[in-house]
């Protein structure tokens, strides 16, 4: 399989994520690049981000026409998460890889625990 049918084939992944629970980037298209298409760990986050961003638009624009969108929280949502990203993502090059993959690890770990068990 070529790279870009891989390419394409994790970014229809992260699109059915984004659109039906609101995952995509960081759960399904950073490993997937890492395994299938031989990235960075550094390059698949900055790569994933980057292909987020029109997957987010279009899933809420749809979940918006369906009345699920609560437009203000969004927005205050939005303000924390570009200082947040903006701090995190000048600091990301100094963390060493394997650091960001158990961070990452982690993250969904506990968040599955606490999704599954309603905590």
């Amino acid at each position: 399989m070529t790279d870009e049918i891989k390419s394409i084939s994790i970014g229809v992944a992260g699109g059915i994520g984004a659109g039906l629970i609101g995952i995509g980037g960081g759960i399904i298209m950073i490993p997937c690049m890492i395994s299938f298409l031989g990235l960075s760990q550094h390059k698949a986050q900055a790569t994933s981000l980057a292909a987020i961003a029109p997957l987010a638009v279009v899933s809420a624009a749809v979940y918006s026409s369906y009345g699920n969108l609560n437009i203000y929280l969004a927005y205050l949502l939005s303000i924390g998460g570009v200082i947040g990203a903006y701090i995190a993502s000048s600091l990301m090059p100094y963390v060493n890889a394997n650091i960001l993959k158990r961070i990452l690890a982690v993250i969904c770990i506990f968040t599955a625990i606490k999704m599954g068990v309603g905590f």
